[in-house]
């Protein structure tokens, strides 16, 4: 298996205590010499939720779009169900499956 290089930030622009609106993963994939690996969908992402705020719950992905740059990639995630998202933080694990490669990374965000 070879290695990609996987970093992630999260944003919670329009998700907010008490709605199901998409929580924004923007992450960034790369193999190991630095070149962006383009071409990923939603199979190639899983999204793990390990920290949730108070009552929060486990997420699913809704959307995995490109951005405008190779190898960015905007990963949209909603509570599973009919959960809302809950005030706190939530700290994702976030990995990569592409052929061969994979690679994963943690990102954060304080939901509020």
């Amino acid at each position: 298996m070879s290695r990609l290089i996987v970093s992630a930030i999260s944003e919670d622009t329009v998700a907010a205590p008490g709605n199901r609106r998409a929580n924004y993963i923007v992450v960034s994939v790369t193999d190991i010499d630095g070149v962006p690996v383009s071409g990923l969908g939603a199979t190639n992402f899983k999204v793990d939720p390990m920290v949730v705020g108070p009552g929060g719950a486990l997420v699913g992905i809704a959307a995995v779009s490109a951005g405008r740059l190779p190898g960015f990639y905007y990963v949209n995630v909603v509570p599973i169900g009919a959960e809302t998202w809950k005030s706190g933080a939530y700290i994702f694990a976030v990995a990569v499956e592409s052929g061969s490669g994979c690679g994963q990374t943690l990102a954060s965000v304080l939901m509020d």
